[in-house]
């Protein structure tokens, strides 16, 4: 977990003397029964070195606050474009509000239901009556009625499923201008500060 010379061990926080002995080399292992100090084997435990892998946490974090490298402010802005792509794509597959039906319900707009529907629209464009003949009864879709946390079966009619998708794309057109903006807003980012003040809510 821990390996360096004397001096950054020393630097880190160390101290090379152990009671009555002053290392120059400990090799420990937690899954062997001896331990090496300076050239000897030795039984474990040893108390002098057990005191030391118990601190051994304080000296992993000051070595790696010691070589830490800060990155540069175009490696801060490629991570904040990151994390603006990633909220927007969760945005577009969060769910989405359609009143098709009359009343405002959210529905799933993940990458399998929307693939799912376009693939059926396809088919209805291209055979209108088939519409009737595979959904009889109507499209099964899920969604929340407002203020409700259980989902209900929907039976959308063809008009219906029509204007599903096209709020479905004012939805995606939407969280994608929205992202747009943020993009925009790290592009123009002058600092650290200016970056840390961009809000994906």
């Amino acid at each position: 977990m821990y390996k360096d010379s004397l001096d950054n061990f020393i630097i880190d926080g160390g101290s090379l003397q152990a009671g009555e002995v002053t290392l120059s080399e400990v090799i420990y292992d937690d899954q062997q029964n001896h331990a090496v100090v300076n050239g000897d084997f030795c039984d474990k435990p040893i108390a002098v070195i057990e005191d030391k892998i118990n601190e051994i946490d304080a000296y992993i974090s000051a070595k790696a606050t010691r070589e830490y490298i800060h990155p540069t402010f175009e490696k801060l802005k490629s991570a904040k474009l990151d994390q603006v792509n990633a909220w927007t794509a969760a945005k577009i597959t969060g769910g989405f509000i359609s009143s098709c039906t009359g009343s405002p319900v959210r529905y799933d707009s993940d990458r399998d239901t929307q693939n799912t529907v376009s693939s059926d629209l396809n088919t209805i464009y291209l055979s209108p009556e088939k519409f009737n003949e595979n959904f009889p009864n109507g499209y099964p879709m899920r969604g929340y009625p407002e203020n409700a946390n259980i989902k209900q079966v929907y039976f959308l009619t063809k008009e219906q499923l029509l204007q599903w998708n096209v709020d479905l794309g004012l939805h995606r057109g939407t969280c994608k201008q929205n992202g747009w903006v943020k993009q925009a807003q790290v592009e123009e980012a002058l600092s650290k500060e200016d970056l840390d003040a961009i809000i994906l809510d």
